[in-house]
């Protein structure tokens, strides 16, 4: 499935969940198109209700991928290419417990859902990029891998190696004219995490086009000298 021509074409990993929609308003606002890669069959739902015109248009192109698989991000960066603009956005938390009582399991699942998924379509669009010379990567770390709090070690330290890994790629490609910069959230306004920790103070978290909006910018011609940078958000 191509992508109808356009000026910038945005692949947004984890675009059907809360932070991702609120990106996919705010690239779909800027006349961006956008290409979701998606595994949850509800999130697609909600996403087709939310933005029917857009799917209609051709502006949003939704692709069941698990983009933590090879096959998966690669299927992705095909069907987006020329991919200008990548976010990746999927991920998920688990915490509470000890690094000693914290099964190898979650240890695994923090690893693949936030690492594991940027570096694999991270891989999957930079020989394009690459040849453009030309190419804006945002991936969304955590405070927590800055914080380092007790109880979670093993999603602190996914995001933390997120961190590293975007640093080391932004070396990597520093003469190509490509820009990798990093995202760090507080606790996201979203209605998960306030289902969570219904007792917190929700005024205190960051709203989700609040983090739209800084990723956009990022990703424009108005931030072209920003590379390397890691944002808290």
């Amino acid at each position: 499935m191509a992508v109808p021509d356009a000026d910038r074409v945005v692949v947004i990993s984890g675009g059907t969940g809360a932070l991702g929609r609120a990106l996919v308003t705010r690239f779909l606002a800027g006349g961006d198109r956008v290409v979701l890669p998606w595994i949850v069959k509800r999130e697609l739902e909600s996403l087709e209700s939310g933005e029917p015109e857009a799917l209609r248009a051709g502006r949003i192109v939704a692709l069941e991928a698990d983009v933590t698989e090879e096959a998966g991000a690669r299927r992705v960066a095909e069907a987006a290419a020329p991919v200008e603009v990548l976010v990746n956005a999927v991920g998920g938390y688990a915490g509470g417990k000890s690094l000693a009582e914290t099964d190898l399991e979650v240890w695994d699942r923090m690893y693949r859902m936030n690492l594991r998924s940027a570096v694999s379509l991270t891989r999957a669009v930079l020989p394009g990029m690459l040849a453009r010379k030309k190419g804006s990567i945002v991936n969304i770390a955590s405070r927590a891998a800055l914080e380092l709090p007790a109880g979670l070690a093993a999603y602190a330290a996914a995001k933390g190696a997120v961190l590293a890994a975007s640093e080391i790629l932004q070396k990597e490609v520093a003469a190509s004219g490509l820009r990798v910069n990093t995202i760090v959230p507080t606790t996201i306004d979203t209605p998960a995490n306030r289902a969570a920790m219904p007792n917190a103070d929700f005024s205190q978290w960051t709203p989700p086009a609040a983090i739209a909006e800084v990723i956009h910018w990022l990703s424009s011609d108005a931030a072209a000298t920003v590379r390397g940078a890691v944002v808290p958000v």
